[in-house]
């Protein structure tokens, strides 16, 4: 009866992750900037693209990002 009841309440939780990782990384292609890549992995959602760390400081668009989810 709990094994049921604990493995549904699993389920729910991890359909819900699902949900909030690919609507975080919808929101987020939308916001960043040209050659920003954004990927959805097990741990949550990847940005990645070349000279990310440096254009982070500069690029407006990305500071936006990295406050949002600070």
């Amino acid at each position: 009866m709990f094994e049921e009841l604990t493995a549904r309440g699993a389920g729910y939780g991890e359909a819900r992750r699902r949900a909030l990782r690919a609507r975080l990384a919808a929101a987020l292609r939308e916001a960043a900037p040209h050659g920003v890549a954004i990927e959805e992995v097990e741990a949550g959602v990847r940005l990645s693209g070349r000279g990310l760390r440096r254009r982070s400081i500069t690029d407006p668009a990305l500071r936006w990002i990295a406050a949002r989810l600070a």
